[in-house]
């Protein structure tokens, strides 16, 4: 199949929008799910976000870091790879430190951060895919959980492929979109996990060759051939 180099602006995009993202593009298409609305309405304290895989962890503190920086807010984000069980960030200077995969975190590493939790005068707001509040208990620290647990929609994958489609689309040109029914279908395949579902996107992305819209059972063709 023969393209050229600006395949992608045939079909109305800057280039593929399911692409891997920086985390400064990350943060420009965040939809904050709506249980995560209490982060941005609470004066303080310190949260968890809880969630299976793909259901918008990561995105929400993403999200709530441009959220702080608008409001002129000292947040910092860092991410814990796979592998990984210690933070670098020094967050004594900060007025929210967001941490994403916190249940990656050793224990000594759990016990240097809750003595700065202690100690510090900043918010901490972490993703896990484990419930850390009873390491809170044991240290007599409040925490509040937000669940993101059957908070994925139909709605709100509409609202997210919108966010994302619209971040990358070329201003007055036909675009490739998809249809109501091709958000249906990624709902009912996909469910919780966003991240596969746009893992799916973009290799639907890559094969598209005209700006149409795409419909479920175009998706359903294509899910079964990958």
């Amino acid at each position: 199949m023969n393209r050229t180099f600006f395949h992608f602006h045939k079909l109305g995009y800057r280039r593929n929008p399911f692409g891997a993202l920086t985390s400064e593009e990350w943060a420009a298409v965040a939809v904050l799910p709506g249980a995560t609305v209490p982060l941005l309405l609470s004066p303080g304290g310190h949260w968890q976000i809880l969630g299976p895989l793909g259901s918008g962890k990561t995105t929400s503190l993403l999200g709530l870091q441009a959220h702080f920086a608008r409001h002129n807010r000292r947040a910092e984000y860092e991410y814990l790879p796979e592998g990984q069980d210690r933070f670098v960030c020094e967050p004594g200077e900060l007025d929210y430190f967001l941490l994403d995969e916190a249940q990656r975190l050793r224990r000594r590493e759990r016990r240097r951060l809750m003595e700065m939790v202690r100690k510090g005068a900043f918010h901490l707001i972490m993703s896990s895919h484990e419930d850390l509040g009873p390491l809170f208990e044991r240290w007599k620290l409040p925490l509040s959980t937000v669940s993101l647990t059957a908070q994925v929609s139909p709605e709100h994958y509409q609202a997210v492929l919108a966010k994302r489609l619209g971040y990358f689309a070329l201003p007055g040109v036909p675009q490739v979109t998809l249809g109501e029914t091709a958000v249906h279908f990624l709902y009912e395949t996909f469910g919780e996990n966003l991240r596969e579902a746009e893992y799916f996107l973009y290799e639907v992305w890559q094969r598209q060759e005209t700006a149409v819209e795409i419909s479920g059972e175009q998706l359903a063709v294509y899910h079964r051939e990958f």
